[in-house]
């Protein structure tokens, strides 16, 4: 009997075990990952986007990591329309389809659709992208924070790319861009299991603060300084589109200029990075029937296990969207 399809989600903060409970997964499904990663999708920059190492790549196939030019900006659009075709193919081919990432609104993307899109005004972003340049990310933050408190609460102040969307969509519809129930359909493009993995918070930062130091003095610094070799200014100054906006790109930058000590620069990857956590809780907390798995204490077969239990509990007893 042929599996009904299903899309597998698997969500959580960085530094969970999403990659290595993922690998386990695909094992078992007999699929390959789609990744889900804002920052994972640029090339060049294996170490400060702690893109799968080459053994994980080995134990399982690993899609749209490290195909994105790193000087340019890559919309929730943009990875929607590459990763529709390879979850499709899967269902197809497999009757499962397993997207894992930390991006809420990619995964999102890669799941539903926009109910209503905004057209963009060129005009509008030039001038965006022009300040960002000018006057840096925090400006259009600032600006931001006054025109909608809460969207600023959730979008990281130096990505450039998610602020300037955030400020056109408020200068074009004349709404706020935050608590929107119109961006998105309620209706998945295919039956979806979302799972969210959770760990206690001081265990988890105990990790990130281990995993900081891990990339900053494990190849990081030597990415950044070979992309500013490469292109040289403007197009690599901290705040801009691409992979300017990356947790730790601005601190190696700071470091290389001599603005700052090692020391500091890996402490300040390490508190962005927890930063950074708060609003991907914060995601999570907003999607409907997701399947919270707290991975304390168990192994990643363990937790594969689980989620494919969930998986055929699901579509056993759901027929249609979810």
């Amino acid at each position: 009997m042929s599996k009904q399809p299903l899309v597998i989600a698997i969500f959580g903060p960085t530094g969970v075990g999403k990659t290595r409970v993922a690998i386990e997964l695909a094992r078992l499904l007999g699929v390959r990952i789609i990744s889900c990663d804002s920052m994972q999708i640029y090339r060049g920059f294996p170490v400060l986007t702690n893109q799968p190492t080459a053994e994980e790549r080995k134990a399982a196939q690993h899609e749209l990591v490290g195909f994105v030019d790193p000087r340019l900006a890559f919309s929730a659009a943009e990875y929607a329309r590459a990763a529709r075709p390879l979850i499709e193919e899967d269902l197809q081919q497999q009757g499962r389809a397993l997207v894992v990432g930390g991006t809420g609104l990619y995964m999102r993307a890669a799941l539903a659709p926009l109910a209503v899109e905004v057209e963009g005004d060129p005009l509008l972003r030039e001038r965006l992208e022009g300040r960002a340049a000018a006057e840096g990310a925090g400006s259009l933050y600032a600006e931001l924070a006054n025109l909608d408190p809460e969207a600023a609460k959730v979008i990281d102040p130096r990505n450039v790319r998610r602020l300037i969307r955030a400020l056109e969509a408020i200068y074009l519809t004349g709404r706020k861009w935050s608590g929107r129930t119109d961006l998105w359909s309620p209706q998945y493009y295919d039956p979806s299991l979302v799972v969210g993995l959770v760990e206690e918070r001081t265990t988890l930062y105990k990790r990130i603060n281990a995993r900081a130091a891990k990339i900053v003095l494990g190849g990081a610094i030597e990415e950044v300084q070979r992309f500013r070799d490469e292109y040289g200014l403007p197009e690599t100054e901290p705040g801009g589109p691409g992979i300017r906006s990356a947790i730790g790109y601005e601190e190696i930058v700071r470091y290389l200029e001599g603005q700052q000590s090692l020391r500091d620069t890996i402490d300040k990857v390490a508190s962005l990075t927890r930063k950074y956590i708060r609003r991907q809780w914060t995601w999570l907390r907003k999607v409907k029937d997701a399947v919270i798995i707290d991975v304390s204490g168990k192994e990643p077969a363990e937790i594969a296990r689980a989620i494919v239990n969930l998986s055929e509990q699901r579509t056993a007893s759901q027929g249609g969207a979810l």
